[in-house]
């Protein structure tokens, strides 16, 4: 499969997936870049010399920030319904991934960018990195309800219902990075942290992260996220007021305008 949106490499036993939209801010593209990513994952799962996995942003300014909204279109309660099933088979692919999984964080992570970050097994942030997930204020739910399987309560509710952004030191306080580094220094911190998971006796990698996910499972992972991703179509669907002004926003004024409207209320406070 030829690759539009993401660049795949290797280094050593590590394979890298780099989300290469740097003039959009690595958001994804609806059917193209989620797929190109489970395309290469599913690739690198053939792999047994490939031991570990990197996922990155081009660039200094974004890791992901989720869906290019200005490439969404209208669509019906049914299509709909798919393509937020299709978005969960995106965090899934990273989550159940054959080996493990690393997020190099190296600047913001929103929405759906957040979400993939967040399934990663390990993340290392820069100290520019911030996570948000505000799509609760133009009428949307987070597409992958992991945090409460990761941090305390008292957060994960804050972050969710608010949907304000963190920064790096934040994200390190509540376990949700396991190092913050330098932005120069992102790219060789990820490379080592995989290569000494390299170091692992390949099979009892594997079968160890099969078991952490299995836990998580058991906790109830499994069918939180599957009732998340009904709750959150039945949301996105919705016609009501307030996500009329928003649409009429994107339309007329573009993200730009759409962010002033979504986002104004909540800085004047």
């Amino acid at each position: 499969m030829e690759m539009n949106d993401i660049e795949v490499s290797e280094d050593g036993p590590v394979g890298w997936i780099t989300i290469r939209r740097e003039d959009r801010l690595n958001a994804l593209r609806m059917n193209v870049t989620d797929r190109e990513i489970v395309t290469a994952l599913a690739d690198f799962s053939g792999r047994t010399d490939i031991r570990a996995i990197v996922i990155t942003g081009s660039g200094t300014r974004a890791f992901c920030t989720g869906w290019d909204m200005e490439d969404i279109e209208e669509s019906s309660l049914t299509d709909l319904e798919a393509l937020i099933r299709q978005n969960t088979q995106l965090f899934n692919a990273v989550w159940r991934q054959r080996q493990p999984v690393i997020a190099a964080v190296n600047g913001h992570a929103v929405a759906t960018g957040a979400a993939l970050a967040m399934s990663c097994d390990l993340v290392i942030a820069s100290d520019t990195a911030r996570l948000a997930e505000p799509e609760i204020r133009h009428g949307a739910l987070s597409p992958f309800l992991i945090l409460p399987f990761l941090t305390h309560a008292r957060a994960v509710h804050e972050f969710y219902l608010i949907g304000d952004a963190i920064g790096a030191a934040e994200m390190s306080r509540l376990g949700l990075v396991n190092r913050v580094v330098s932005a120069d220094d992102l790219h060789i911190q990820a490379q080592a942290m995989a290569e000494r998971l390299a170091l692992v006796p390949r099979e009892a990698l594997e079968l160890k992260k099969r078991s952490l996910k299995a836990a998580y499972d058991a906790m109830g992972l499994r069918a939180a996220t599957e009732r998340h991703t009904l709750a959150d179509t039945i949301m996105i669907g919705a016609d009501l007021p307030w996500k009329r002004a928003l649409a009429t926003a994107m339309k007329e004024g573009g993200m730009r305008a759409f962010l002033d409207v979504r986002d104004s209320p909540f800085k004047r406070r």
